[in-house]
């Protein structure tokens, strides 16, 4: 199992006062039309955000409408999926089902500031919280954060708070037991979609697992963003006492993996290398996973190597629908 890991829940004003009286966060689900394929992926992907929070990890809260971030609250559940409102007639219903239970964890009468938060990417913090995405008002969201990003945020509210009270206790509301509703839905070992890859990894990450194909990483994130405002579908780290030793950039595809997505993944290499690295080659690896790899991208990454250019490794998935689990292969070139 990885080391405790951070999240950030972006809530409302009138949202929080439910979340905290209840102890359970929520985000929304955008809905479900079996017609419609398109509509049922965003909600995989809705998901996604919460597939990799396991109990314990550490939490905050950032109230849209204040600007400012709450904190350090802890998970208390596995991600699970309910639609009873949290209390009579509130504003967590059944439109905001994707869930987990939560407690306090440090007691910060004093919030942080989003302008601070700003501030501090001038030092090089908080990449994993870009403004595009940090500012959206009105849509309830869960965003992984960086080790580096959430100790800075955690160091922050201890600078502001030389006084801390006793913790606050927070009665959890019971809550479902039911998890996440994937759509396993898949043809032979491939997935319909893509973020139920994602989801299914990600709750592999976080039991440690798929160490022998990916290596020793201790850390993840979900849809890292860039400065371009795309994001990395995952992003795995290890860290030695130094800070981080490596990074792995995970570019998904349920299906095949084309030029397309091997455009996208050496695109992301070179912003890793520029920003989060330092230009040191050595601790930034790219990786494309796919049920099925095109020719040409084979061809292409055979022919980098052959003029001495950085190697991407290419990771074969095959789902077991009867298992619900993935097996990891690498391709041949």
């Amino acid at each position: 199992m990885t080391a405790p890991q951070y999240f950030l829940f972006t809530v409302s004003d009138e949202s929080w006062k439910e979340h905290f009286a209840t102890g359970i966060a929520a985000i929304n689900d955008p809905g479900h039309d079996p017609n419609n394929r398109q509509g049922n992926a965003q909600r995989q992907k809705a998901f996604c955000e919460l597939a990799g929070i396991k109990n314990g990890d550490p939490l905050f809260f950032y109230l849209q409408q204040q600007k400012k971030i709450m904190g350090l609250y802890e998970s208390a559940s596995r991600p699970f999926y309910d639609t009873r409102c949290l209390v009579s007639k509130g504003f967590i219903n059944r439109k905001f089902p994707v869930r987990v239970a939560f407690n306090q964890k440090i007691n910060f009468p004093v919030p942080v500031g989003m302008d601070e938060v700003w501030n501090s990417k001038d030092k090089g913090f908080f990449w994993s919280l870009q403004q595009q995405r940090g500012d959206s008002v009105g849509r309830h969201a869960c965003i992984a954060l960086t080790k580096q990003d959430g100790d800075h945020l955690l160091r922050m509210l201890y600078e502001k708070n030389p006084v801390i009270p006793n913790l606050i206790k927070i009665r959890n509301k019971a809550h479902s037991l039911r998890g996440l509703p994937y759509d396993f839905s898949h043809d032979g070992n491939q997935l319909h979609y893509e973020a139920v890859l994602q989801s299914v990894l990600l709750e592999d990450f976080k039991q440690g697992k798929h160490k022998e194909v990916f290596g020793d990483y201790d850390y993840f994130v979900p849809f890292f963003p860039t400065s371009s405002q795309k994001e990395i579908d995952v992003l795995l780290f290890k860290h030695d006492s130094r800070g981080v030793l490596w990074y792995e950039i995970l570019e998904l595809k349920q299906h095949a993996f084309d030029q397309e997505e091997l455009n996208k993944l050496m695109n992301y290499e070179d912003w890793v290398l520029n920003t989060l690295s330092d230009g040191n080659i050595r601790m930034v690896h790219s990786i494309g996973i796919a049920n099925e790899f095109a020719d040409d991208v084979k061809a292409y990454i055979k022919g980098r190597i052959g003029y001495g250019g950085r190697k991407i490794r290419l990771i074969k998935y095959s789902f077991n629908a009867k298992r619900k689990a993935l097996s990891l292969t690498e391709e041949s070139l």
